[in-house]
């Protein structure tokens, strides 16, 4: 039988004397939860309405039925630990078995510099696994967002979650079921959430069971999340608003809402992403880059109001042999800047049964005339039609509204075939309203 520890810490009423282990003989501060060694099924209770300067980084392993859970107890607002300029608030470096709940996360300072509110750490050696990080408030992190900083110091090596290992990963070496689920990231000057290893770059593509999903990012310094070097990782049900709202045209450069790079068959589903800030160029909702392999799909996703547009294509980046192309589809776009896709690198892209709502300002393709992406069973609500026209995209039983000049489609549906106006009626916000649209896109691919 496994003999269980239960810690308290209590920054206004606990002492450091104390034994830690009772509500009554609470810590003080972190500093004896960080000389800890933990074991399998030890707690960590951080009294709700304390806060905590520096940084929290408990040492030992949890086990795979039995994990070590830091969370909070008692009554009022979360607990907050701000890291203060430090690395990161909470550090776990190279420990496995690991749940963090309901804590708030600040990393305050005076100036940026690389730096987290919650960092994973995985080992150099051996594979780090099973960590979850849920129900967490992470905002304020004074992290870097300039991308041309020297290596390991610019925007792509910190973010308000970060999640990474030493050098590069590999089959023996590598990060294992992390689940990063229902946080709230908010007004960080960094990227939201950011998966990778030490190693930028580079198509090692080892890290597996990686799960972003059900959390809520707003106000960003960079990007909303990037996820790096994972076999098949989930991206679902997420929302990002106004990723680099907190960036700028000098320094920040290039963002994306959501995307992947170094990764095989992604799958990003259900996410909402809007009002991403487009400054030198990209500021799309979504993004496939550099060393991707297989297929990277993006489905059922709710996208609206992106400066740069629906989707950035950069697959050929560090180009990985394995790569078979991008699938876009069921996705509802309203809005989005510059138009459907930016970029066409001569890599396969299939875009069927999603819903494009845009104006006369809006393209298929930026940057590209469109010849390898193939257009089929989407409705295209464009005004007059797209701005330079259809280019050379290859289209097949589409719905283009009130457009009077079409693409060569060998079997356009007609208006009379699909009430356009009652499909895009309603308020366009919430679950029940995308579902109704995702159901439709779906019935419509499956009966045309």
């Amino acid at each position: 039988m496994i003999d269980r520890r239960i810690f308290y810490v209590d920054s206004a009423e606990g002492e450091d004397t104390n034994s830690g282990l009772s509500v009554r003989e609470a810590w003080k501060s972190l500093l004896p939860v960080n000389h800890l060694l933990l074991a399998p099924g030890d707690r960590i209770c951080l009294k709700k309405g304390s806060i905590w300067m520096g940084t929290l980084e408990p040492k030992g392993n949890g086990g795979r039925w039995n994990p070590v859970v830091i969370e909070a107890y008692g009554e009022g607002e979360a607990p907050l630990i701000d890291g203060n300029g430090a690395y990161a608030a909470i550090y776990l470096r190279g420990v496995s078995y690991y749940i963090i709940d309901g804590i708030r996360i600040k990393n305050t300072a005076i100036d940026r510099n690389v730096r987290q509110g919650i960092c994973i750490c995985g080992n150099p050696e051996g594979i780090t696994k099973d960590i979850v990080v849920r129900n967490c408030e992470i905002s304020m992190v004074c992290g870097e967002n300039r991308r041309s900083r020297d290596v390991y110091k610019s925007m792509y090596w910190n973010g308000g979650i970060y999640v990474t290992m030493p050098g590069r990963s590999s089959f023996e070496n590598h990060l294992h079921d992390i689940i990063i689920e229902k946080n709230y990231i908010h007004d960080v000057y960094t990227s939201g959430i950011r998966i990778n290893q030490e190693e930028d770059f580079i198509n090692d593509i080892h890290h597996t069971h990686i799960v972003v999903r059900g959390n809520r990012i707003e106000r960003t310094g960079s990007d909303g999340i990037i996820v790096a070097n994972c076999i098949s990782p989930l991206i679902d049900g997420n929302v990002c608003i106004e990723a680099g709202a907190l960036g700028n045209l000098s320094d920040t450069q290039l963002i994306a809402g959501i995307w992947v790079c170094a990764t095989s068959n992604a799958l990003i589903q259900r996410n909402e992403v809007a009002k991403t800030k487009l400054f030198e160029n990209d500021g799309t909702a979504f993004d496939t880059d550099w060393g991707t392999a297989g297929d990277t799909i993006f489905q059922y996703n709710y996208s609206h109001d992106n400066e740069g547009g629906f989707w950035l294509n950069c697959m050929k980046l560090s180009y990985n042999k394995d790569c078979r192309g991008t699938i876009l589809r069921y996705n509802v776009s309203l809005r989005d800047g510059r138009g459907i896709g930016v970029y066409d690198q001569g890599v396969p892209v299939k875009i069927y049964g999603n819903l494009f709502v845009g104006d006369e300002s809006s393209m298929i393709c930026v940057f590209g005339n469109g010849e390898n992406y193939e257009i089929s069973n989407n409705v295209l609500l464009f005004g007059d039609g797209p701005k330079k026209g259809w280019q050379f995209a290859k289209y097949k039983r589409n719905w283009y509204g009130e457009i009077k000049v079409l693409p060569k489609d060998e079997s356009p549906l007609s208006k009379e075939t699909f009430d356009f106006a009652k499909f895009i009626e309603g308020e366009a916000e919430g679950r029940d309203w995308l579902a109704e649209k995702w159901d439709t896109l779906c019935t419509l691919l499956k009966n045309n």
